[in-house]
């Protein structure tokens, strides 16, 4: 037997075992059972699996409480949709449609049967019988009043869905309906199928009143929001916008190498959605025709829902995924649900943005939420990429870069915005204690402090004729301290009054920081060492040997000091004997800057490597990896209240993590069960992997 093939067996047997806790299920001090669970969590990381990682370890922290395993969940379940309800029915689900308020949700298929479900509590409303064959299209009209429902063998059913009364039939398709929707104003209904046409229909006496043809079936239609122009798609590979009022074809959309499966408008008229079988989604100018842009997805493509504002898009395959896709952001899957066991027929997305639905071959509804707010924020392509980063509020930052001083501020929902401040290029920041202050070096040599608040520049210090690479209040904020080439200079605040000068250093310094007292101050430089200092006296204390150039040096609570740089690990020191307590990230290959979180339990690095990692102190347990940045991390800062975890890198980019349920992850879950059921998993003993509920 081949190698690889007994060392699956010895893992599975470990596996098996794992529940007798003793000596034989520990592999290096670490539970074998826990640690198989962890890798399947960072397997389904990386895939955005988000609900199947958050199972893992979750189950992961059953065995062994890890930081690993707890930052793994919190990862994923800030990113899972949660499964809120499921119906099973006889026959695929087809069709599937929600309610202009949200509240309702449409469901038809093989059954012949429209069932109308209240969404929050997952309760049937209506139950619509009498269709002749399988409906593949439901749509309410835009009052929610009607319910149109088709399929085979081609006729339209108006419904009144409240009263369970049919009140009119549109016939006119010699084959399957396959798409449907009402106009805007709900005086129109549209409809597409597989006799090639699409027709128009006026609600008021059920006639027909236009019709334009495909070369193949057509599958889905669409209203533009003024009414005017109807988009259609088509298994002939393209997709055409209509003129309803000159009754003639506007626009011919080609260049899917596939069927088109779904086609919408964008809410203010001006963009079309296709989406295809070849695996893209495209998108057009609805007034000229022009294509802006491809976005291609693995998998292929069987439905596809979009919001109004074309923010993001719901999609599904035929192997029974169901993805969330980032439209603003190129088309980047958000989250991928291995929703069914076999092909997904229909999706819908709710208004509300938040809620969806799917159905498939297996015969299941499912009705999904994703998380109210996104669990991070990223800009791309800024104007810069910041080099410095420093919290100026629980909800606000300010970073340095060369095209200036910009701030940065959260809103209630999440959303990040920035705004510059200063054009002079910008070399270091530093905020004093109480948020007031700011205090900014410049790379023509100059420090000015300015208030917090108003934005007024209190101070102009000329401090040299170089770049200003480090700055550091005292804690009390009547000092000031500046690297100034090789040497550290204190001002006192406010009157920028020098009052030392601090030298020893060989080459620049890069870093700086006083400990909670005010009466030491470490300094970090070019010469591989770091300086701890006597405020009062203006006097060396001991000098730590780095091995190579410091970027970062930051004093926790109790005094101890954190330092990093470039090839050398994080190191926790004892300032009062010089001697390394931890050494962290010993493999990096460097760091370019530390932020120690304000409960003092956790300090991020960002470096060379392109990630934020998050270590725990003050044992330097890592925590975890954020990533998304692809430059090196020139800057991290935690907001004041520890809440948000902010990183600026080299590719221009500025990512906003929220970290409170990091720092504070849920307990374990004493019923794993639970956990499962909300993002629709259960345990299949036999295989030793989790399935679809």
């Amino acid at each position: 037997m081949h190698l690889r093939s007994w060392w699956w067996i010895l893992v599975l047997l470990t596996v098996s075992c794992a529940g007798q806790r003793s000596s034989s299920d520990v592999l290096g001090g670490r539970d074998a059972r826990s640690e198989l669970f962890r890798a399947r969590g960072d397997a389904a990381i990386e895939t955005k699996q988000w609900a199947l990682a958050a199972g893992n370890f979750a189950s992961a922290r059953h065995t062994e409480d890890s930081p690993t395993a707890r930052w793994g969940q919190v990862w994923a379940e800030k990113r899972a949709s949660s499964l809120e309800w499921a119906k099973q029915f006889e026959g695929s689900v087809l069709a599937l449609a929600f309610s202009p308020d949200g509240r309702l949700l449409a469901s038809g298929g093989y059954d012949a049967v429209v069932r109308v479900w209240d969404v929050e509590a997952g309760a049937q409303v209506a139950e619509l019988k009498g269709h002749e064959a399988e409906l593949h299209a439901v749509a309410f009209s835009p009052d929610g009043r009607w319910l149109a429902a088709a399929g085979r063998p081609g006729a339209l059913w108006l419904w009144d869905w409240k009263h369970g009364r049919r009140v009119a039939l549109l016939s006119g398709h010699t084959d399957v309906v396959r798409g449907m929707a009402f106009s805007p104003d709900g005086e129109w209904l549209a409809s597409g199928g597989l006799d090639r046409t699409i027709r128009v229909w006026r609600i008021r006496d059920g006639a027909e009143v236009l019709r334009f043809t495909h070369e193949d079936i057509v599958i889905a239609v669409a209203f533009s929001p003024d009414g005017g122009r109807l988009v259609s798609s088509s298994m002939d590979r393209t997709a055409r916008v209509w003129d309803l009022t000159a009754r003639r074809e506007l626009h011919r959309l080609t260049g899917h190498e596939d069927k088109v499966e779904s086609c919408a408008f964008s809410a203010d008229g001006e963009r079309v959605m296709t989406a295809s079988a070849d695996r893209a989604v495209r998108f057009w100018n609805a007034r000229t025709g022009a294509l802006l842009d491809v976005q291609r997805n693995t998998g292929a493509l069987s439905a596809v829902a979009i919001d109004a504002g074309f923010h993001q898009l719901v999609q599904a395959g035929w192997e029974g995924r169901v993805q969330r896709v980032d439209v603003r952001g190129g088309g980047e899957v958000l989250e991928r649900l291995d929703a069914h066991r076999t092909f997904v027929m229909a999706v819908a997305l709710s208004p509300d943005g938040r809620t969806f639905a799917s159905g498939g071959m297996d015969g299941v509804l499912k009705v999904w939420s994703r998380p109210e707010g996104p669990p991070d924020v990223l800009l791309r392509e800024l104007p810069a990429w910041p080099e410095v980063l420093t919290s100026v509020g629980p909800d606000a930052f300010v970073s340095g870069g060369e095209d200036g001083l910009r701030s940065w501020s959260v809103s209630s929902g999440g959303e990040l915005r920035s705004r510059l401040e200063a054009p002079d290029a910008v070399g270091a920041v530093a905020v004093s204690a109480d948020r007031r202050l700011l205090a900014v070096g410049t790379l023509k040599g100059e420090v000015r402090v300015r208030d917090v608040r108003s934005g007024n520049q209190l101070m102009v210090i000329p401090a040299a004729r170089e770049s200003i690479r480090a700055l550091a209040f005292s804690p009390d904020g009547t000092l000031l301290a500046a690297g100034v080439a090789q040497d550290v200079v204190l001002w006192a605040v406010p009157s920028a009054t020098q009052v030392a000068r601090l030298t020893g250093h060989t080459g620049k310094a890069w870093a700086l920081a006083f400990d909670a007292t005010g009466q030491r101050l470490a300094s970090g430089a070019a010469d591989h060492t770091v300086r701890l200092w006597d405020v009062a006296r203006g006097a060396v204390i001991r000098v730590l040997e780095a091995g190579d150039r410091v970027r970062a040096v930051a004093f926790l609570a109790s005094g101890e000091l954190l330092t990093a740089g470039m090839r050398q690990p994080i190191r926790l020191w004892s300032p009062d004997d010089g001697r390394v307590l931890t050494s962290m990230d010993s493999r990096t290959v460097g760091v370019l800057s530390l932020a120690v979180a304000p409960q003092g339990a956790f300090v991020a690095s960002g470096g060379m490597g392109g990630e934020v990692k998050v270590w725990r102190l003050p044992d330097g347990a890592l925590m975890g990896e954020v990533p998304g940045l692809q430059g090196f991390v020139s800057a991290v800062a935690f907001s004041s209240d520890g809440a948000w975890l902010a990183a600026a890198a080299s590719d221009r980019t500025f990512l906003l993590l929220g970290f409170d349920a990091f720092a504070r992850p849920p307990p374990v879950e004493p019923d794993l069960t639970r956990i499962l059921r909300r993002h629709g998993l259960v345990w299949d003993d036999v295989r030793g992997v989790f399935t679809l509920h």
